[in-house]
């Protein structure tokens, strides 16, 4: 008679390694990448400004806020003279400078975009934007200015 062994069941297969074949994958996916985006700096890196430059933008035309004639659509005409600085610093005041035009109530006017230290006592025309104002009539936000 044969004997008959105790374990009945032998293991033909092994265990898979899944777990360290993974880790390995993922890791030269990882060096594979970030040697890639280094490779990728140093190339664009190593261009000049003037190849840079003469690379063509595809879309509309970029507009500065002076060429906006949809937000900027108020406009005014007069002079533009500086607002008085109060000595009491604690008091509330609106804009820099006023408008001051022939006929009419003036405009107190504040930009974010123009300079208009450098319209002071000229006659000029303000293309804005009407703001809320709290003690002026007439408050804007100035986006262009056109010389007369």
């Amino acid at each position: 008679m044969e004997s008959v062994s105790a374990h009945p069941y032998q293991k033909i297969a092994k265990p898979l390694l899944m777990q360290s074949n993974l880790n390995k994958i993922l890791l030269i996916v990882l060096a594979v990448s970030v040697l890639s985006g280094v490779g990728t700096g140093y190339f664009l890196s190593s261009k000049s400004q003037v190849e840079l430059q003469n690379i063509p933008v595809i879309g509309k035309e970029v507009k500065n806020a002076s060429q906006d004639t949809k937000t900027f659509r108020d406009f005014a005409e007069g002079v533009i003279k500086p607002i008085s600085v109060s000595k009491n610093s604690n008091e509330y005041s609106e804009g820099t400078h006023i408008l001051e035009r022939e006929g009419a109530y003036p405009v107190t006017l504040t930009s974010s975009v123009v300079d208009l230290s450098l319209y002071e006592g000229k006659k000029v025309k303000v293309f804005g934007e009407t703001q809320k104002a709290l003690k002026a009539g007439w408050l804007m936000d100035v986006g262009k200015v056109e010389d007369d």
